[in-house]
């Protein structure tokens, strides 16, 4: 686990970061929540935001609390054109008693919680480390797709009004017309491989048909997704990018989340893949390759 109970963090909540404080983390197995999401989760409290706000969140919206990060938030405030929340956390205390028989048993309490938390200090700054190693990816999204995100979730959060799906077109259709502008594109004098799109391509799918469920639905559109789960069969949306394995995340038949979402879901997976990426095995040849086809994707 990356992030620890009480820990100052920021979380994006739409297209936006936000300070917050995580209350508690989990790993979760799939088998202990309704959406089925696996791997770290962490129930957030946002600063100066109500209660009824507190949410879990996968460990892929998150970002440490440090200066890279907070002028990261800033510059997305700033293209959206919103003021910054003002910071209203309060602290948390919890206080432990505990009686021993004798000071010999005392002691040796003790000694084993130091050597626990020393532990779980070095696996934390290890994982840390090992993290830091992997290949950053910045996506520069257009200024006026980061003020479609800011109004579609303002349309979501604010107004209630939720995309209908299925929509057409869908994330699929969307990716097959962007390989056939690309393969016709005659923008550069290289040559275009329909195999190296397709690889890149196949990628984003299973990115995004991996990513729905834990990273891209904001509050008021889980009891939509798990109501279309309902209706369109159990697999929605399982497993985790991480751990992506063929033929997961159906929707029931040949029916995947890339076949019932469409373009604002697929700007929102952009927004995450830059974390979602250092959480995969990806080399940095296969992430420049991919930062090429964002680039004239969105272009």
């Amino acid at each position: 686990m990356l992030y620890t109970d009480s820990e100052k963090v920021l979380c994006f909540h739409g297209p936006l970061i936000y300070s917050a404080k995580i209350l508690k983390a989990e790993k979760w197995t799939g088998e202990d929540n309704v959406t089925r999401q696996v791997g770290p989760h962490y129930l957030v409290h946002y600063d100066g935001w109500k209660k009824t706000w507190d949410e879990w969140v996968p460990e892929t919206r998150l970002l440490k609390y440090n200066d890279e990060n907070l002028a990261r938030k800033a510059t997305l405030q700033e293209a959206a054109k919103s003021g910054s929340l003002t910071s209203t956390e309060k602290p948390s205390t919890s206080t432990s008693s505990a009686s021993t028989t004798s000071a010999k048993r005392s002691r040796v309490a003790e000694e084993d919680r130091k050597t626990a938390s020393r532990k779980r200090g070095r696996e934390t700054v290890e994982a840390e480390e090992e993290f830091l190693k992997r290949p950053e990816v910045k996506i520069s999204l257009p200024d006026e797709l980061k003020l479609q995100l800011v109004d579609d979730w303002e349309n979501i959060t604010k107004n209630g009004l939720l995309v209908p799906l299925p929509r057409k077109p869908c994330v699929k259709d969307i990716l097959d017309e962007y390989r056939k502008h690309y393969l016709s594109s005659k923008r550069d004098s290289k040559q275009r491989s329909p195999q190296v799109v397709d690889e890149v391509l196949k990628g984003l799918k299973l990115y995004f048909d991996r990513s729905l469920g834990q990273n891209l639905l904001y509050r008021f559109e889980r009891a939509q997704y798990v109501e279309y789960r309902k209706k369109n069969g159990p697999k929605m949306g399982d497993g985790d990018v991480g751990n992506a394995r063929s033929g997961n995340g159906s929707m029931g038949g040949d029916m995947e989340p890339s076949d019932v979402y469409g373009a604002e879901h697929l700007l929102r997976l952009f927004v995450n893949l830059p974390m979602i990426i250092v959480h995969t095995s990806m080399d940095g040849d296969s992430i420049s390759l991919l930062k090429e086809h964002l680039a004239e994707f969105l272009s």
